[in-house]
């Protein structure tokens, strides 16, 4: 439960608004499961009777993570593949470096969003 006049502020990875079916398709086959929802994020915050929304991209950071997670299960790919079935972290990185395309295409993105719940009375 938040209090009225509380703030919340969370992270969320979305498919860009307005792809091709083809590229949206792509964009949701290679992000993480929460990009399957239909809705987005600031709608649901409104329609949950949260006000004062507020978005920021922070794609740039999630790209660069994505690219260091690439580059470090390349340096430590012997290691990590011994530990699971074989040719299963070879995928891995085969899906990862799909993500960053995807992501460098634009049809993924990153945002911080906050909002507040409203006091009904207009207090602090």
């Amino acid at each position: 439960m938040l209090r009225p006049g509380g703030r919340i502020a969370f992270y969320t990875i979305a498919v860009a608004p307005g792809l091709r079916a083809e590229d949206h398709r792509r964009a949701v086959c290679f992000g993480p499961p929460a990009v399957r929802t239909r809705s987005d994020y600031l709608s649901l915050l409104r329609s949950a009777g949260f006000a004062e929304l507020d978005e920021v991209d922070v794609t740039a950071d999630y790209l660069d993570t994505a690219r260091r997670w690439l580059r470090h299960g390349q340096e430590f790919e012997a290691g990590l593949a011994a530990l699971e079935t074989p040719g299963a972290f070879a995928d891995k990185l085969a899906r990862r470096r799909e993500a960053i395309a995807v992501i460098e295409a634009g049809h993924l993105r990153r945002s911080l969003l906050l909002a507040t719940r409203p006091n009904p009375r207009g207090r602090s």
